[in-house]
C-alpha cells in the first residue's frame, strides 16, 4: 500500500525547490525515501517526516535527497555559443564597468559534476591568459554534495568530453587509467561549494556580487513560486546590467520584470536592468508578481492552445482526422484533449517535468499518437535528453505517416535540435531542411539553418534562410512559438533574424 507522500512532497518543494511532477520522474521517491528512513533509523515515514523538522538532521539529509533525487548529467563545452558570448560580450562589458582591480565573477549555480564550471575556466584563460582567479573568479555551487566532490576531482569519462575540440582536449586533458583528468594548472583556477539556491545568506548574494551568472537546465525542475524565489535571489547578486544565461531550451518568459532579453551569437540570453523598479508601497512583492505572470502566460498559452485546435467537423473533436490508412484510430476523448491542453499549457511555463506527468497519464491508446509522442519529444530535448528525445520523433513519425504533415515537420526539426546539441551541425541540418519540406510553412527550421550557415561562414545561405525565417515568423501559428521559440515572442525572434542580416548586408524579405 502507497504511503501518502504528501508532506514529505511538500517539504522538499519548500527546502529544495523541486516541483511535486520532478520528483516522479527520476528514482521512484517512496523506495529513496524509504532507504533514508531505515538508514536513519526512522519507525516508518511520518517519523522520517517529524525527524527532517530537526535542523541539524535536515541539513545533512537533504543533501543526501537531492544527491539521489536530482540528476546533474552534463559534458564539457555544451552550448558553447554561450560561453562565446559571455567571453566576448559580457567579459569586456564588465571589465570598463569595474573599477581597476576589482575582480569580475561568473557564477555556476547549480554547477553539477563541474563540467560546466571547467569550461568558463578553460575559455576565460584562452581569452585572459594570467587573469585567473585574480581579476577572474569563476565559482560552481550545488545542493548535491556528491557532485561537489566529483567536480573538486575534477576526473571526468570519455563520454562527458564527447563536444571537446581535439586540439582543446590535447591542451588542457590529461588521460588517468580509464577516465580524463583535467590539467591542474586549470582545476587550480575556480572554486566549489555546495549550496542550495534557495538558503538565504547575504554575503554571499551580496547586491552587484556576480557580473554573470549561469543557471541551465535547473529551473524547469523547480515549482512556480521557488523559481521565482531564485530568479529574486540572482536578480540581487546581480551588478547592474549583468548577464544571466539560461539554457537554450528556458527563458523566463513573463517573469522577467528585472531582466532584459538579449541575443548575439545566435541565442538569447539576459541582462540585468540597469534600475529595476522598486515596490511602491502597497505592491505585492517581486517574486509573486512573477509567480503570478508565470500562472497568467499558462493561461493564455491555454487559450492559444484551443484556439489553434483545428475547427471541429460536425460531430468530431477539435483534432486533425484520422488517417485514411487506419480506420481503427479514433478520434481522442475530451478528457484525453483536455490532457494535452495541459501539458500545452505547463510546456509554456517551463514546467516541463509536469508536463511530461500530464502526458503519463493519458492512457495507452492516447498516449502513443504522434501528438503525443511529439510533445513528449519537445520536452526530452529541452531537458537536455537527447537520445530518448530522437526515439520519441520516430515512433511520432511512425505514427503519422499519413497524418499531418505540420506534426511530421515538427518532428523532425526537434531531430535536428538533438543533433545540434549533440554537435552533428551536418545531421542537424538534414533533418531541418527535411522538417521545412514538409511544412513549407514552419518558420523555426530556416532560422536554425541560417544560424547554421552563420556558423560555418556560408553568408549567401544566411541571408536566404532567414529572410526566409523573418518572412514566415510574420504568419507562423502561435502554438508553434509556443513549443519551439524559446519563450520569446514573434517579434523577438523577427528581430533576431532581422539583426543577422543588417550585420551581413541583408535585410528582412
Amino acid at each position: 500500500m502507497k504511503h501518502d507522500l504528501g508532506p514529505l512532497e511538500e517539504l522538499l518543494e519548500q527546502r529544495l525547490g523541486l516541483s511535486r511532477g520532478s520528483l516522479h520522474l527520476g528514482a521512484d521517491l517512496e523506495a529513496v525515501l524509504r532507504e533514508r528512513m531505515r538508514a536513519r533509523g526512522c519507525s516508518d515515514l511520518g517519523d522520517y517526516r517529524r525527524a527532517l523538522d530537526r535542523p541539524e538532521f535536515a541539513r545533512e539529509e537533504l543533501h543526501v535527497l537531492a544527491g539521489q533525487l536530482t540528476v546533474g548529467e552534463t559534458y564539457f563545452f555544451r552550448e558553447w555559443q554561450q560561453i562565446e558570448a559571455c567571453v566576448e560580450i559580457a567579459l569586456p562589458e564588465r571589465f570598463a564597468a569595474r573599477p581597476d582591480g576589482e575582480p569580475i565573477t561568473v557564477l555556476s549555480a547549480g554547477c553539477a559534476s563541474g563540467e560546466e564550471v571547467y569550461t568558463l575556466a578553460i575559455a576565460l584563460h584562452t581569452a585572459y591568459p594570467g587573469l585567473l582567479p585574480h581579476r577572474i573568479k569563476v565559482v560552481g555551487v550545488d545542493v548535491n554534495p556528491g557532485a561537489i566532490q566529483k567536480a573538486q576531482r575534477a576526473r571526468y569519462s570519455e563520454w562527458a568530453l564527447r563536444a571537446v575540440p581535439d586540439d582543446m582536449r590535447k591542451r588542457f586533458f590529461v588521460r588517468a587509467g580509464e577516465e580524463v583528468a583535467l590539467r591542474k594548472e586549470i582545476a587550480r583556477l575556480v572554486a566549489f561549494e555546495v549550496r542550495n539556491l534557495l538558503d538565504d545568506d547575504p554575503a554571499f548574494w551580496r547586491p552587484g556580487a556576480f557580473d554573470a551568472i549561469f543557471c541551465r537546465n535547473v529551473l524547469m525542475y523547480f515549482a512556480p513560486q521557488k523559481m521565482a524565489e531564485v530568479l529574486g535571489r540572482f536578480a540581487g547578486a546581480l551588478a547592474p546590467r549583468g548577464f544571466l544565461f539560461l539554457a537554450s531550451s528556458e527563458s523566463l518568459r513573463a517573469a522577467n520584470a528585472a531582466f532584459e532579453a538579449a541575443h548575439s551569437h545566435g541565442i538569447f540570453y539576459y541582462r540585468r536592468s540597469a534600475a529595476p523598479r522598486h515596490p511602491a508601497p502597497g505592491d505585492a512583492p517581486r517574486a509573486s508578481r512573477w509567480v503570478a505572470s508565470i500562472h497568467e502566460a499558462s493561461a493564455r498559452v491555454a487559450e492559444v492552445a484551443r484556439r489553434v485546435s483545428p475547427p471541429p467537423r460536425r460531430a468530431a473533436p477539435a483534432v486533425p482526422p484520422a488517417p485514411r490508412s487506419s480506420p481503427s484510430t479514433r478520434p481522442p476523448a475530451a478528457a484525453e484533449l483536455a490532457a494535452i491542453d495541459r501539458a500545452l499549457t505547463l510546456i509554456g511555463g517551463e514546467r516541463f517535468t509536469d508536463a511530461m506527468a500530464a502526458l503519463a497519464a493519458l492512457p495507452q491508446r492516447a498516449a502513443s499518437s504522434a501528438r503525443v509522442e511529439l510533445l513528449r519529444a519537445v520536452i526530452l530535448c529541452q531537458q537536455g535528453d537527447l537520445a530518448p528525445a530522437e526515439r520519441a520523433c520516430q515512433r511520432a513519425l511512425d505514427a503519422g505517416d499519413a497524418g499531418d504533415a505540420s506534426d511530421s515537420g515538427a518532428a523532425h526539426y526537434v531531430l535536428g535540435l538533438c543533433q545540434e546539441q549533440a554537435g552533428d551541425a551536418a545531421g542537424a541540418a538534414q533533418h531541418y531542411r527535411a522538417a521545412a519540406s514538409r511544412d513549407p510553412g514552419f518558420a523555426m527550421p530556416h532560422l536554425r539553418l541560417g544560424l547554421l550557415a552563420k556558423r560555418a561562414g556560408d553568408l549567401a545561405t544566411t541571408r536566404d534562410e532567414l529572410g526566409r525565417a523573418a518572412a514566415l515568423l510574420a504568419s507562423e501559428r502561435q502554438e508553434r512559438l509556443v513549443l519551439f521559440g524559446g519563450g520569446f515572442p514573434r517579434s523577438t525572434l523577427i528581430g533576431l533574424c532581422q539583426a543577422e542580416l543588417e550585420a551581413r548586408g541583408g535585410r528582412a524579405g
